[in-house]
């Protein structure tokens, strides 16, 4: 059993880094060492590898190390990594959890495995993964991914039963209420992070959350929200949460995010290619012109220009 070090609760916006594949399907190496630089100059406070919007799931053993080794060495003394183990076996997920540690990792994201329900299983999965990796363990509350429903009530005791449990990343809805109820039973115990590509991320600050941990394309939005709310601006928060509404929106659609997200990417020249791996969603011709359209209507490229990337354009 490895010690708890330093574990701590996570906050502001943390961005859960896409995997860019080249046509072939194969990662797109050269894609995701830009990637990288653009979400560290979008200025986030961590970043997430290995996610759901990572596309993990698709990634073999040697692929997932990949991801991991170039990630860690673009933000190596720059920012902190958050890395994705949900494995629906417990042997298998401590492994990975060990490797993020390895790699420099300052926390995990675990979701509950598949249909397993709250009880002692779940209890000692979570308690097994932050043990033996010592890191901080963010428990991810995503029922459309892996069917589980965990109530205010059932987070609370999980985090109070496993202590490496530092921060919880909920998505089920409705995340505003439920941010409010987690947190009146946890108290300053935990930190709570919104996801769903920031959709509901105003409403989420209002209740309590520590911030957000999400993919959206434009990080810097989800940047500029949250600094302006922990600056007490609340005007500017919610006007520039307001002005981009519609691209969170379109970007949370359930079925076709990643596909939407990654379009948005590659419209910003952060990667070359929008593949998503099979099986998964492609988007039809219109929706990508209408993206389009709606970026260019909103100013956001022009807002959020890319530059100073040349290192990972080569």
């Amino acid at each position: 059993m490895t010690t708890l070090r330093n574990v701590q609760p996570l906050r502001g916006v943390w961005n859960i880094l896409a995997t860019p594949f080249q046509p072939d399907g194969e990662i797109d190496e050269r894609s995701l060492n830009r990637l990288l630089l653009g979400v560290i100059a979008a200025g986030v406070d961590g970043i997430t590898v290995l996610g759901v919007a990572g596309e993990a799931q698709k990634l073999n053993q040697a692929e997932r190390r990949r991801v991991l080794e170039l990630t860690a060495a673009a933000t190596s003394g720059r920012l902190p990594i958050c890395c994705g183990v949900s494995q629906d076996g417990t042997r298998v997920a401590v492994e990975m959890a060990q490797e993020a540690a390895a790699a420099g990792a300052i926390a995990v994201m675990v979701a509950p495995p598949t249909f397993l329900q709250p009880g002692p299983a779940l209890t000692a999965h979570l308690r097994n993964v932050g043990e033996e990796a010592g890191l901080t363990v963010v428990l991810q509350d995503y029922p459309p991914v892996n069917g589980v429903s965990l109530t205010p009530t059932q987070l609370a005791q999980l985090a109070d039963a496993v202590p490496a449990i530092q921060t919880i990343k909920l998505e089920g809805l409705p995340t505003p209420q439920r941010v409010a109820e987690t947190l009146a039973l946890t108290g300053s115990s935990v930190t709570v992070l919104g996801g769903l590509s920031g959709n509901f991320l105003l409403d989420e600050l209002r209740r309590g959350a520590a911030g957000t941990m999400n993919g959206f394309a434009f990080a810097e939005v989800l940047v500029g929200i949250w600094q302006a709310w922990r600056a007490g601006d609340v005007d500017t928060a919610a006007s520039t949460y307001f002005r981009y509404l519609p691209l969170l929106a379109t970007e949370a659609q359930p079925g076709i995010s990643i596909a939407v997200r990654k379009h948005l990417l590659q419209l910003r020249g952060l990667i070359d290619h929008s593949l998503v791996r099979k099986p998964g969603p492609e988007l039809h011709e219109g929706v990508q012109k209408d993206l389009a359209d709606t970026v260019r209507r909103l100013g956001a490229l022009d807002a959020f220009p890319i530059t100073d990337l040349q290192e990972a354009r080569r």
